[in-house]
């Protein structure tokens, strides 16, 4: 039987540039100090804030390996409330949620959760589930 683990963030990045980190200083949509080609330098020591942090990639095994944050340009997590999810999509990549693999991500996460929060750069929009009438 296999056994079910998280993954690792591997050689992926991304999400150190959309967060802040307070205990570094390091403010929102600007790329942490610590990314390298091979990931974050101080992964063993990062703060906690990043260790607290997990994306939906790095919480399902089983999703397809195309829908990596830095392979699709999007990065999803829940929000602070566990309500509802936030689709940070890469500003370097506004479409990526409009392309494959990227949008294979809005119409799953719509039918979870309502609503869904995208984050671009400084743009961001709520997205709410249709109601049938």
């Amino acid at each position: 039987m296999a056994e079910n683990r998280l993954r690792d963030c591997g050689p992926c990045t991304i999400c150190c540039r959309f967060f802040a980190v307070p205990e570094t200083g390091k403010p929102t949509n600007q790329w942490c100090e610590h990314c390298t080609d091979l990931g974050c330098a101080v992964h063993t020591t990062r703060p906690q804030s990043c260790r607290n942090f997990q994306c939906f990639w790095l919480l399902e095994p089983q999703m397809p390996e195309e829908l990596r944050p830095d392979l699709c340009g999007v990065v999803v997590s829940f929000n602070e409330e566990h309500t509802s999810v936030v689709i940070h999509v890469d500003p370097d990549r506004p479409d990526a949620l409009a392309e494959e693999p990227g949008s294979w991500w809005m119409e799953p996460l719509l039918n979870a959760y309502d609503p869904v929060c995208l984050v671009c750069g400084d743009d961001k929009m709520v997205v709410r589930r249709e109601t049938q009438d």
